[in-house]
């Protein structure tokens, strides 16, 4: 049983660094915005943007996954659908990524994920810790997209 806790820590911990280190692209796209910097053609406000979309992509991702994995969720529907309206949302916001709304829709969208699996609770109970890190992680991103804002209107 020792052992099984043990591993449970470490996989958690894997996790939650993993988490915090995706922060690091969004950072970098506002240090590209503010120094209005480009790579390979690439500006700030297009690589925080297409970051934000694909990792937003990826939490919907682990909403899809959750309703395959458990077939006795008693939210295993909403999941399905939650996951694809939220990742087409995100979608758009790439697409549109030049008009003000974008980073804002993405911000909420972050915010909605979050408030939706705290009451959905897609996964099992033992990464009771790692969903405390990912409302962390994901307030954290809130505030880089707010950031990123003052950054593209200064």
């Amino acid at each position: 049983m020792r052992s099984n806790q043990a591993h449970d820590a470490i996989s958690t911990r894997l996790f939650d660094g993993l988490a915090y280190l995706g922060v690091l692209p969004f950072v970098i796209g506002i240090v590209m915005a503010y120094a209005d910097f480009r790579f390979a053609g690439i500006d700030g406000r297009l690589w925080f943007t297409a970051y934000s979309s694909v990792i937003l992509s990826f939490l919907c991702g682990v909403w899809w996954g959750g309703a395959l994995n458990r077939l006795d969720h008693s939210h295993r529907l909403a999941l399905m659908l939650l996951s694809n309206v939220v990742c087409l949302i995100g979608w758009c916001a790439l697409l549109f990524y030049r008009f003000p709304f974008s980073l804002p829709v993405l911000a909420a969208s972050y915010l909605f994920v979050e408030r939706a699996e705290a009451r959905l609770k897609p996964n099992l109970p033992y990464f009771a810790g790692y969903f405390e890190s990912r409302s962390r992680v994901t307030y954290l991103v809130v505030f880089c997209h707010l950031v990123m804002i003052g950054v593209l209107w200064r």
